[in-house]
């Protein structure tokens, strides 16, 4: 897909938005095609699953195979759970990408479980990595573009040349010039990208030379500081991450590619105040003058302290007439101290200014005693500073754009990187946590599923253990693939068929699962059903069957596990609907089902094929009136629902008439 309005679900509206937001068309392309799914979630009204939803109609994984509303919710808790154990914000996004998929993407299933097996590979031979990883990644964003005006102006020959870059008008002024214009006549613009011919030979401190075909970043250096300036946390993490100890792992190979190619990006994260010398020059320059004036003001006293004239009674009478005289003569007593204490001040401002390299002016003084600069001088001189400045400002800033300009696509791509081993990261944190391992799966093998020591991780308890499994196996898995599942009230039949749907959806996901075997069979389809609360209407009711049947008979491959559908009408007639809908389930090797119900005696009646009956057992209750029961299921032993049980821990923890009433209805079962 080479455009957004190709994408599902993106219509030009959305795709005016995207790009009004993120930049231009490439740009949101590259976002998607990176599975950014944090950068397209902060645009105004689009979630994260909508955000995702994109994403995976890009890559042609759109749709997951969790049929139901249901089994999507269980999944995106799932999800969940795995999230607390990932470091950085976007990669907790990006983990709702992970949907479970079908037989035909087995081999991208298979990426998703060697990328996983590297992950655990990594936290268990690194775990003073992991925690380096952990701290530098937590800073880790997704990269934004610049959207803004900087101060430049683009020359374009033409108003031609003008339409062709108009998408540069974002970021700059463009002007078409005069026919009767030359460069020169732009020369007081600090900042210029000249295109077409007629450019001049040496090219003026800030400005750029582009061909019309150049790129915005080429004709606009200032987006890449900027770019620098908006990106600086995440690529300051980027550098942090490149410092972190790793191993010869494949996932530390990995880091490491990702890293290659940005030796210069911490150069370019250094605050360096370019000019600095000759700014601090400016800055004192004053205060030096005035140092320098007293400083030559002393000297002058201290050498001509030693002077003296004498004057006869007739020079007397002659300087009386002629004052000028007088003065001449009183020069040239003191005029070579004099003009040595000058010397010495024009060579102290010379040495100041030294860095700089500006001449002082000979006719530099005002007046020799008391000493002063002139005024002129000394501004003129503080102009050459500031253009020293701004020259070295533009200098540099060019210098530094281009660089950066290098280092955008690789940054981009190594940021986009990271934030994916991050979230395999995380996924293999969690897998220890949750002490998981890969399942085996068996793409070819009919719906099947088997597990043991599978510990559920949305209990808010610590998990009993538990083994189970159905379908075409070889043994140790029990065979069957019409399953009901009956036994105790609070026995854990639906945590357990919830628990079926864990192991399903994370390993369609590829994905580790909580347990300590599992082997899983791929399908096209996971439909979870959970319990129907109240008898339904009759609309209600047709819709249902029609859902049901819809299931049922269609030719995907397909795990169904459902609880208590029996609630979909009264108990005798359910269980003659559900024995004609596994009926026809049976009737379908591509269809495997566990259900949950309190009615299976009566539905096997009713049923021409063979189904399997498990049993959780409640054996009694304990000390403190708790339900005793056997978590595991009994392959092929029904088992009862026992309400009895829950009447006697009932008149128990009750008393008086309550307590009685309880009594008189245990007397009846």
């Amino acid at each position: 897909m080479d455009t957004l309005i190709a994408i599902p679900g993106v219509g030009e509206s959305l795709s005016q938005r995207l790009i009004d937001e993120l930049g231009d068309e490439g740009e949101v392309l590259r976002i998607i095609k990176r599975k950014d799914v944090a950068s397209l979630a902060k645009i105004d009204g689009l979630s994260i699953n909508r955000a995702v939803r994109i994403i995976n109609e890009f890559g042609g994984n759109g749709k997951s195979i969790a049929q139901t509303s249901d089994a999507q919710k269980l999944h995106d808790r799932l999800l969940n759970d795995i999230e607390a154990h990932i470091s950085s914000s976007p990669a907790k996004k990006r983990l709702g990408v992970l949907q479970p998929m079908g037989v035909e993407s087995n081999s991208e299933i298979e990426v998703r479980r060697s990328m996983v097996a590297e992950a655990m590979s990594f936290i268990a031979t690194a775990p003073s990595s992991v925690i380096e990883w952990d701290k530098a990644s937590r800073g880790i964003k997704s990269l934004k573009s610049y959207i803004g005006k900087v101060d430049r102006v683009i020359v374009v020959p033409d108003s031609t040349s003008a339409q062709k870059i108009k998408n540069a008008e974002k970021y700059a002024r463009i002007v078409v010039r005069d026919t009767n214009e030359t460069w020169k006549d732009y020369q007081g613009l600090p900042r210029v990208t000249w295109i077409g011919p007629h450019a001049p030979d040496q090219m003026p401190s800030g400005w750029v030379f582009c061909k019309i075909v150049d790129d915005s970043r080429s004709m606009i250096p200032e987006i890449s500081l900027h770019w620098i300036e908006d990106n600086r946390s995440s690529l300051k993490s980027l550098v942090d991450l490149s410092n972190i100890t790793l191993g010869l792992d494949p996932l530390s190979e990995r880091i490491r590619d990702a890293m290659d190619g940005l030796d210069d990006l911490d150069w370019l994260l250094k605050t360096e105040d370019d000019g600095a010398d000759i700014k601090n020059l400016r800055d004192g320059l004053w205060s030096e003058i005035k140092a320098i004036e007293g400083s030559v003001n002393d000297s002058i006293v201290s050498s001509t302290s030693e002077a003296s004239l004498s004057l006869d009674g007739s020079e007397m009478l002659a300087y009386y007439s002629d004052a000028n005289r007088l003065q001449h003569r009183l020069r040239g007593v003191v005029s070579d101290s004099i003009s040595e204490s000058l010397e010495y001040g024009r060579q102290r401002l010379s040495e100041y200014l030294e860095l700089s390299g500006i001449s002082i002016p000979m006719n530099c003084f005002e007046s020799e005693y008391p000493c002063s600069f002139r005024k002129e001088a000394i501004e003129a001189i503080e102009q050459d500073l500031d253009r020293m400045i701004s020259n070295f400002e533009i200098e540099s800033a060019m210098l530094r754009a281009e660089k950066a300009s290098l280092l955008i696509g690789k940054a981009q791509d190594s940021i986009s990187e990271i934030i994916d081993i991050d979230m395999w990261i995380g996924i293999a944190k969690w897998a220890r946590y949750r002490k998981c391992i890969l399942p085996e799966i068996k793409p070819d093998v009919e719906p099947s599923c088997y597990f043991s020591g599978f510990r559920h991780p949305l209990l808010e308890v610590d998990p009993i253990p538990v083994k189970y499994g159905f379908g075409n196996l070889p043994e140790p898995c029990p065979k069957g693939s019409i399953v009901l599942l009956t036994g105790a009230n609070s026995g854990g039949k639906t945590s357990l068929i919830e628990g079926v749907a864990s192991i399903l959806l994370l390993s369609h996901a590829g994905l580790p699962v909580p347990a300590d075997q599992a082997v899983v069979s791929l399908a096209d389809e996971i439909h979870l059903l959970s319990k129907v609360t109240g008898t339904q209407s009759a609309g209600a009711l047709e819709r249902t069957l029609m859902g049901l049947s819809r299931i049922v008979i269609s030719s995907k491959k397909k795990f169904i596990l459902a609880d208590e559908l029996e609630a979909i009408t009264e108990p005798e007639a359910a269980s003659g609907i559900l024995a004609g809908l596994l009926d026809a389930a049976a009737s379908n090797p591509l269809i495997s089902i566990v259900m949950v119900t309190h009615i299976g005696a009566s539905i096997c009646k009713k049923m021409n094929a063979e189904a399997r009956i498990d049993g959780i057992e409640a054996r009694g209750l304990d000390e403190q009136m708790e339900l005793i029961v056997d978590r595991v299921p009994r392959i092929g032993v029904p088992a009862r629902s026992t309400p009895e049980l829950i009447l006697k821990r009932l008149e128990a923890r009750t008393s008086g008439s309550e307590s009685e009433l309880f009594r008189s209805i245990i007397e009846r079962l």
